[in-house]
């Protein structure tokens, strides 16, 4: 009876035992591997990719002043969508494309050249530059004519660049405008271990230079569409500047001691929209 009563108390001892060990340690092994193995769950569909799709379709009807309201619209309220980065992307083209081309837009302002304008005069008196007058009206040349036509848009731009998201972001009155990719930060600007990088730092657009042939040229000269361009700006290593081509010696080419390379086309329509004073931000 005693012998029994033993084994039925070791069988219960070491069963409780077994049971608790698979309880705490096996099934909860065997349910994460499980959980492993299960084919990924779907994500939700995106609720605002009608709304989107619908901001695509207008651009690509040509609707271009009803597709930037469409797709500003879509940011303000969407801006954690999952094509929140397509639609900035988007909305950038169109906004250059306006911008600088004789496309017609509410905003843009007439002026009729009076004897004794240059471009440089013409320039001044509407708050832009000679580049986006030339750029803007599809002109050929710097001689204007007395009554020709010109149009300009309003522009107070204003300069992100962004290590975080690895973006030159570029606004318009306080309004996103377009943002352009980084190909390249130098070390300087870049965290370091066991020491952080440098924080938030503002400055300005100094100088605007271009360089064709290892000479430097200015928009009426020519070779200046080919010309390398980079943008002087008075944060330390943060000339923004075109990539090189590859197969370029950096040492024979235009590029700056230390800076931000960004693409060619990026820096050419930055050099025609920014001017000496636009305010500048490295975060």
């Amino acid at each position: 009876m005693k012998a029994l009563l033993i084994i039925f108390l070791a069988c219960a001892i070491f069963g409780a035992a077994g049971f608790f060990t698979y309880e705490l340690f096996v099934r909860p092994q065997r349910e994460l591997a499980e959980e492993k193995a299960a084919p990924a769950t779907p994500a939700p569909p995106d609720s605002t990719l009608p709304q989107f799709n619908k901001c695509v379709a207008l651009k690509e009807k040509g609707k271009l002043i009803e597709a930037r309201k469409a797709f500003e619209d879509f940011l303000d309220h969407h801006p954690e969508s999952s094509k929140a980065e397509d639609a900035r992307d988007l909305l950038g083209e169109i906004n250059t494309t306006i911008f600088l081309t004789p496309i017609p837009a509410p905003e843009k302002q007439l002026y009729v050249v009076r004897s004794g304008d240059v471009l440089n005069r013409v320039a001044n008196k509407t708050k832009t530059t000679p580049e986006l007058i030339m750029k803007g009206n599809n002109l050929t040349g710097t001689m204007l004519k007395i009554d020709q036509k010109l149009y300009t848009s309003p522009s107070n731009f204003s300069l992100v660049i962004s290590r975080k998201r690895s973006k030159v972001i570029l606004s318009n009155n306080g309004k996103f405008f377009k943002q352009y990719p980084i190909l390249e930060v130098p070390p300087a600007l870049l965290a370091k271990p066991k020491k952080a990088a440098p924080g938030k730092q503002t400055g300005k657009v100094t100088e605007k230079m271009a360089w064709h042939n290892g000479s430097r040229v200015i928009f009426s000269d020519p070779g200046y569409s080919e010309a390398t361009h980079w943008i002087n700006i008075n944060i330390a290593h943060c000339t923004l500047y075109g990539a090189l081509p590859e197969g370029i010696d950096p040492k024979t080419a235009s590029k700056p001691p230390s800076g931000i390379a960004i693409p060619p086309t990026a820096a050419v329509e930055l050099a025609t929209m920014l001017s000496r004073g636009t305010p500048v931000t490295l975060e």
